[in-house]
């Protein structure tokens, strides 16, 4: 049986996701965005950002042992 196994984010880009899930006012660094959106947790839409259900899901379930120091 396969067991699903996120890609680990650092603390700054799971922070970032939920700042985005909230629908705050973001100044998320360009390789922060650019890496959600290449992992499938974030979307651009009509130039904005939102978070997709793959993301809803990593928020849901926290960072997990993700919380790798650095980039």
């Amino acid at each position: 049986m396969r067991q699903f196994l996120p890609d680990p984010l650092t603390r700054e880009e799971f922070a970032a996701l939920k700042q985005i899930d909230d629908a705050m006012e973001f100044e998320i660094p360009a390789e922060i965005q650019e890496r959600l959106i290449l992992i499938g947790y974030v979307k651009e839409v009509l130039g904005g950002l939102i978070v997709t259900y793959e993301g809803m899901l990593r928020i849901v379930m926290g960072n997990l042992s993700g919380t790798s120091e650095g980039g």
